[in-house]
């Protein structure tokens, strides 16, 4: 049977915009618990990464766009920043709230229409947690479509299946699997972290693998 990923856009489309409708700028429009949180993911997203001036960065599933603020904040980011999310009502908000030559966003499938930029990193952060019932195959199409475009470094996260309690609404990814895919098929350079804790007393339940197009 052949999967209907443009159906899984839709669905997920549709999701996010009821949850911006009902939150609107807020880290719970993205499906993020809290500020403090979304804020330890992107920290681990960016852990050891020093950017160049001209360094242009992806945020595929970028919400309202808070890593952009991010980068600047804590990592000094000047570069080009280009983020997509498939709800159009987050992407017609981020066009009124960013203002910059440097900041663009995008309300796009990926799978049908192909990104035209290389980027030198690539972020993807709680975009691969809903139940879609096709997660796996659809993760991996999107991340074989994305590591074209990546110049340095595709990096993104999961929740694990190394977990005590699992919500049936959210997808729980086999680390092992995803180490096997991305080594396999993505790159030779691959590394996964499951190590970090994401609230306090909380055993590891995500982890966050890093695909490298170059060898340091």
């Amino acid at each position: 049977m052949k999967n209907n990923f443009e159906n899984t856009f839709l669905k997920l489309s549709i999701h996010y915009n009821k949850l911006f409708d009902k939150y609107g700028n807020s880290v719970k429009s993205s499906q993020q618990s809290s500020r403090a949180t979304q804020i330890k993911r992107m920290k681990i997203l960016t852990k050891d990464i020093i950017f160049k001036r001209d360094d242009k960065v992806f945020d595929f599933g970028c919400g309202t766009g808070y890593l952009f603020n991010f980068l600047k904040k804590k990592k000094k980011f000047n570069g080009i920043y280009h983020g997509c999310d498939i709800s159009e009502k987050i992407i017609s908000y981020n066009l009124t709230k960013f203002k910059s030559s440097r900041v663009l966003f995008l309300n796009q499938n990926i799978l049908k229409k192909k990104l035209n930029v290389k980027y030198d990193y690539i972020f993807i952060n709680g975009t691969f947690n809903n139940y879609t019932g096709n997660n796996m195959q659809w993760m991996k199409k999107v991340l074989s479509k994305l590591i074209l475009n990546t110049k340095k470094k595709l990096i993104f996260n999961n929740l694990s299946r190394y977990v005590d309690y699992k919500d049936n609404k959210l997808f729980y990814a086999d680390p092992l699997e995803i180490f096997d895919f991305c080594k396999r098929k993505l790159s030779k350079n691959v590394s996964i972290n499951h190590g970090y804790c994401i609230k306090k007393g909380v055993i590891p339940y995500e982890f966050t693998t890093t695909v490298s197009k170059f060898s340091e």
